[in-house]
């Protein structure tokens, strides 16, 4: 009787705590950072606290591009053209999660166009994966049924690549 209490107990918590996580985190309170250069699908620079900052935008993955000598994969340039329309010359707001840096030293956040979280919006349109990696999950459950979605309607990647 205990266990099934307690159950119940922890399932509500749950349902109260993780709820929180299909939201999108609020904008941060500063100032828009101007975006100085898009380097792919999912890492652009910003003008940070007075300085060019690398940021990889969280939960999402993009396909790798050929313009830095490395191998293209299917969709990247694609995925890092629409984020160079979509984002250059423009001004955003960041939001973070848990972790600040990643073990490159990019800033790790969610990127805002106006109200729109451009990570979910590369998601949505099939230029990127959900890609959570912890501790920084909050946004883990919107991204996967973007993902999802994305999927099911053939969306970019998802119609022009062989594995999706």
């Amino acid at each position: 009787m205990k266990v099934r209490v307690l159950t119940g107990v922890l399932a509500l918590a749950c349902v109260a705590s993780c709820s929180v996580g299909t939201r999108a985190p609020p904008l941060s309170r500063g100032e828009a950072v101007p975006v100085l250069r898009v380097t792919d699908g999912d890492t652009i620079h910003v003008r940070y606290a007075g300085t060019d900052t690398r940021v990889r935008l969280i939960g999402v993955n993009t396909p790798e591009v050929p313009w830095y000598g490395g191998r293209g994969e299917c969709f990247g340039v694609e995925a890092g053209l629409y984020a160079r329309h979509r984002l250059s010359g423009k001004a955003v707001r960041l939001s973070f999660d848990v972790e600040r840096r990643d073990r490159y030293g990019r800033l790790l956040a969610y990127v805002y166009v106006g109200p729109e979280l451009f990570n979910l919006t590369l998601v949505r349109l099939g230029y990127a994966v959900a890609d959570p990696v912890p501790p920084d999950t909050r946004m883990a459950s919107a991204f996967a049924r973007a993902e999802a979605d994305a999927r099911a309607a053939g969306m970019g990647r998802w119609s022009a690549c062989p594995e999706g």
